[in-house]
Formats: structure tokens, sequence, C-alpha cells
């Protein structure tokens, strides 16, 4: 299925007056309603309310609000192009013409994500973006062959669920400054990069254990009797480079695989995440907390 199934006219607003990403949201809500697929938009309006900021993603030059909802039966998407850029009321930093509402119902987390994948693998595309900019009506829009002709996949990819992370390490970064990364940002892992963005292994709560703990161990023994200083010429792990350290046998994914497949491989190995790659380089790291998110939550 291609992406211009699930477009209408009557769901792109070229132009869209707004001047903030929050009267851009409201406007499309309004459009939605007026197309009919609405069945209550009283609580959608209410629900957009109360997800902005939260459930932003900018794109490219777009901004896409995405969410589910029993105020509409079925999977919508409609289109926005501003005169002049909008941005969020609290970061005025973050700015575009573009918004794109996804909306579908509870059930349809399937469909819902597939969608999100597509839309937002068309708004990285220049000349998409370039034609949406340049439509002055939504006939115009619909006639951008970037845009409507993207594929939406019949099977939910690694891509359509992955949260891009860029919590890495190099391979001189220390094991101390790994440690306090991770526990600085709630992280069990971090993927080691080459200069070159390729993944070289990765260093994860294991290697903290095998590496750090021994010397607590010896710290509080010692401490116990009375000591308290490091033995003489004893290395510092802290200060270990984590080439020394990482595991080098980590298997990495492409964003293109199978998410059942790639759900199906986590469980039978026993791992909780897995770095992806495309075309060899590191785009981040996915978790079996990530596919849950997504397929479960809101």
């Amino acid at each position: 299925m291609k992406l211009g199934a699930l477009l209408s006219a009557d769901r792109v607003v070229i132009p869209l007056q707004a001047t903030t990403l929050g009267e851009a949201a409201t406007a499309l809500v309004r459009q939605l309603d007026k197309s009919g697929v609405v069945d209550d938009p009283d609580h959608l309006h209410k629900l957009l309310s109360e997800t902005l900021p939260r459930d932003v993603v900018m794109v490219g030059q777009a901004f896409l609000l995405h969410f589910r909802t029993d105020a509409v039966a079925e999977l919508v998407i409609t289109v926005g192009v501003t005169p002049e850029p909008v941005h969020p009321a609290e970061n005025p930093s973050k700015k575009a013409r573009i918004v794109v509402l996804i909306v579908a119902p509870p059930e349809a987390s399937s469909p819902f994500l597939r969608a999100i994948g597509a839309v937002a693998k068309a708004l990285s595309r220049e000349d998409a973006v370039a034609g949406l900019l340049a439509a002055s009506s939504a006939e115009d829009a619909l006639a951008v062959g970037s845009l409507v002709d993207t594929e939406v996949h019949e099977e939910l990819t690694v891509g359509d669920v992955l949260v891009p992370r860029r919590f890495t390490a190099s391979p001189d970064t220390s094991l101390g400054a790994v440690s306090e990364l991770l526990l600085a940002r709630d992280l069990t892992a971090l993927p080691v990069l080459s200069d070159d963005n390729e993944v070289l292994g990765i260093v994860s709560h294991r290697e903290l254990l095998r590496h750090l703990l021994p010397v607590y161990v010896r710290r509080m023994s010692s401490e116990a009797r009375g000591g308290g200083k490091k033995a003489p010429g004893a290395p510092d792990p802290h200060e270990l480079p984590v080439r020394d350290v990482m595991d080098r046998s980590v298997l990495c994914v492409s964003e293109n695989q199978s998410l059942a497949e790639v759900a199906r491989m986590m469980l039978s190995r026993g791992v909780d995440q897995l770095p992806v790659v495309r075309d060899g380089g590191f785009v981040g790291v996915l978790t079996v907390g990530d596919i849950i998110r997504r397929l479960l939550g809101p």
C-alpha cells in the first residue's frame, strides 16, 4: 500500500493559518472533524491539549504529531502547511511549516505504527518536503510523488518503533566515565563506536560488575580491617579504556528487519537491547521496552 491511499484532499490544509504548533494542531483537529471522521471532537481536542508537546516528533523540516484514541474509528492522517514557520510554545527554537497529525483507535497499533514509519520516511526526503512547501492547494500536495508513493510496509519493522539514541562510547572512553553515564541516563548498556560510526562492541552492567565490583569488595574488606588504601601498583579499573573490557560479540540488526523476527531473536537470546545499523553505521538502540511502549502504550 502507498501512503497516498491514507491521504485525501479534505484532510490537507494549505495554507494552514497558525502562529504556534498548538494552533496548527487544533486547526488540523477541526479539519478532521469537518471531514466527518471524528466521533468525539471534544475528547480529541482535550487529548490534544494534554499530549502536546509530549507526543511531538520533529522529522526533518516537519512536526509529526501522533496518538491513539477512541475519538476516531479508523486510522486518519491530516497534513497542513503554514505560511510561516510555527513552533511549540515552550520551545521557540524548533520551527517548521509542515505539520502532520496521525490519529488511530487504540486497537489499531500495527497500522498506526506502520503509518508513522511511512510518514517519517517521506518527510525525511528533501523532494517531498520541497513539494509540500511549494504546494498552493491540497491537490498540489497530493501530486507530490515522493510523498504519496512512499510505501507503507505490510509488516512492522525495527525502524517503525526505533527510538534513536545517541548515547555511545568510543574505544578510548574510560570505564569510569561509562559507569557514570549509565547511571545518570538510567541505561543498561552503551554501544562502542569507531570514528566511522561502526559498532565495535558494547559495554553493559555486566562489564561494570566484572571489573568494578571486585574493587568495591576489596575496599570494603580493607576498611573493615582498618585499612582503606589501594594496594601499591594495583591498576584502577575506572581508568581502563572500554576497548579492553567491551563485549565484541555484539549482534546488530537492520532497521528494515521484521520487528516480530527481531523480538523473537531477543527473547531466544535473552537480551533486552540491540544496536541498530543502516548501511553499516549506527542509528540507534532497540530495546524490549521500546517495543512494549509503542505497541501497548497510549
